[in-house]
This record gives structure tokens, C-alpha cells and sequence, in this order.
């Protein structure tokens, strides 16, 4: 089996010595695993960091080997970011959420296509702004997503379980409710509050519906990154 296509490395470890096992949530083949051999050379390595895009052809010889994977390296480009703590973060936090809510084979064209967006937009002043927009997108791809048309901010909460807006709680029924940053997503005013209010509500998806019932946790670098803008941010 042959493919030929572009794709984002989310995941890369050692092994080996010189040889990388990767992920790559891919323009039209979902996420695709493989080795590159020499990958972690000293000549190769810095091309195959997770965060950056390849264009790539990926070969199986039959179905009891991992394929390989040969590819080259295309803009947006990682090492524009590697003095930029925050970006770094951003990035290595987008990576590390696609690889633990995306399954071998499964197709995320529209994902793969804003990440490339939300990566290219880093350059903006305001970026913080794309990647909330870009956190939301994710779950609405995963399944767990509202109806943007039903924003409406006299309707401060959303309901975690019908994902609907209401602007009143049941008492003893807040743990399903959130507070919606609003500020942030309709008025792109970046400050605490709202940055807070983006992380609970992302997490709190995140934990009811998407690892609930499954080992896999939240990954420590999103919270590195969150910790990172709070700090920063008044």
C-alpha cells in the first residue's frame, strides 16, 4: 500500500536510536502512523518535530509491518516559534489534543485544515483569539459542539448535557452548567476571566463527554499552556 499526501506530526518518539515512530493527522487519510527511518539524526531531527507539516509518501509492505514514511518538511513551520514560549505551547498543545481524541484511520480533513489555519495565524497580534475559536471547532468536530446561530448573551450558561443556552440554573444542577466566555469568543476581548471561562468550558466537555469512560487524560502540556497565558494575561 502507497499514500501520498500532507499531514501534521502530532506525536514522534525515539526509536532505535535514529529511527522516529510518528503520527500524522493527514489532509485525506485521517491519522496515519509510521517510521521514518534516520528521522532522528542529526541532520533530520529539526524536521521532524511535532508541530510541523510534511508533505509525505507513506509505504506498507504487508499488513504485520509498521509502514515508513519519507517525507518533506512545508510550511507553517515550528522553528518560526521555538523562541516564542507561548506559541510553542499553543502548538505542541493543539498536537497532543488531536492525537489523544483521534483514532488510526478515523478523517478530520476539517481539523487538518484549521490547525494549518489556526498555525498560519500565530503571526497575528491577537492569536490567543484563533485558538479558542480553534479549541470550540475541535469539539464541534468531535460531536460536541452548539449551534453558533443560538448565541445569544443574555444567555449566560451552557447546558453540558444538550448544549443549549440558558440563562438560568437548577440549583441542584450546576455541575451540567458553564459560565460562556463570550467577551472572548464574540467581541475578542482577551482577559483572564474569559481565558478562564474558555479552559473550564473546554475541559469540562472534555471530561464529560469525550474521556469519561476511557484512561486517557487531558494532556500535561494544554495545561502548561493554560497556566502559561493565566499567569500572563490580567
Amino acid at each position: 500500500m502507497n499514500i501520498k499526501d500532507e499531514g501534521l506530526i502530532i506525536y514522534a518518539k525515539i526509536i532505535k536510536e535514529k529511527n522516529l515512530l510518528i503520527k500524522l493527522l493527514t489532509k485525506n487519510n485521517g491519522l496515519c502512523t509510521g517510521i521514518i527511518y534516520g528521522g532522528n539524526s542529526k541532520k533530520n531531527k529539526v524536521n521532524y518535530q511535532i508541530g510541523n507539516f510534511l508533505d509525505f509518501n507513506l509505504n506498507k509492505k504487508n499488513e504485520n509491518m509498521i509502514p515508513s514514511i519519507i517525507g518533506d518538511i512545508k510550511s507553517p513551520l515550528i522553528s518560526n516559534y521555538f523562541n516564542d514560549k507561548f506559541k510553542l505551547l499553543a502548538i505542541l498543545s493543539c498536537c497532543s489534543l488531536i492525537d489523544i481524541n483521534i483514532n488510526e484511520n478515523q478523517r478530520f480533513k476539517k481539523v487538518y485544515e484549521k490547525t494549518i489555519l489556526f498555525f498560519t495565524d500565530l503571526k497575528k497580534k491577537h492569536w490567543f483569539y484563533e485558538y479558542s475559536i480553534w479549541l470550540i471547532y475541535l469539539l464541534t468536530e468531535l460531536g460536541y459542539g452548539f449551534d453558533w446561530n443560538k448565541l445569544d448573551i443574555n444567555k449566560k450558561y451552557l447546558n453540558l448535557i444538550n448544549f443549549e443556552f440558558t440563562n438560568t440554573i437548577e440549583k441542584n444542577l450546576k455541575i451540567n452548567y458553564v459560565e460562556f466566555p463570550y467577551d472572548l469568543i464574540i467581541n475578542k476581548s482577551i482577559s483572564n476571566k474569559q481565558c478562564n471561562l474558555l479552559f473550564n468550558l473546554f475541559e469540562n466537555i472534555m471530561k464529560n463527554h469525550l474521556i469519561n469512560n476511557s484512561s486517557r487524560k487531558i494532556p500535561k502540556v494544554y495545561y502548561d499552556f493554560k497556566q502559561t497565558i493565566l499567569i500572563n494575561i490580567n
